[in-house]
């Protein structure tokens, strides 16, 4: 992991960013002690509702974009379909005017 000096990664590109420390994680083999580096550099552990609610709406959102990608193919069936019909329409009014 590589700690950045610098602005809000979302209001910057990294180009701006200072190397300020460099840390193996590799060298920390037990969550504990993750959590324990993480706290002492200045980041904030969720709470077990918070975490629990994140992937509440996590979940929420790839279930409400499966139901839009599942919408978007019925749509394109339906849309496959009326051209089919169109397309068996023209052919046989084609023949009817031989």
């Amino acid at each position: 992991m590589t700690l950045w000096e610098g602005e809000s990664p979302m209001d910057s590109s990294r180009d701006d960013w200072v190397e300020k420390e460099k840390i193996v994680l590799s060298d920390y083999k037990t969550k504990e002690e993750m959590h324990a580096l993480m706290v002492e550099k200045g980041f904030q552990l969720k709470s077990e509702e918070e975490i629990e609610a994140l992937k509440l709406q996590k979940q929420k959102e790839q279930r409400e974009e499966k139901e839009q990608k599942a919408e978007r193919l019925e749509e394109k069936k339906r849309q496959r379909e009326q051209r089919r019909l169109a397309n068996e329409r023209a052919e046989r009014e084609e023949g009817e005017d031989v």
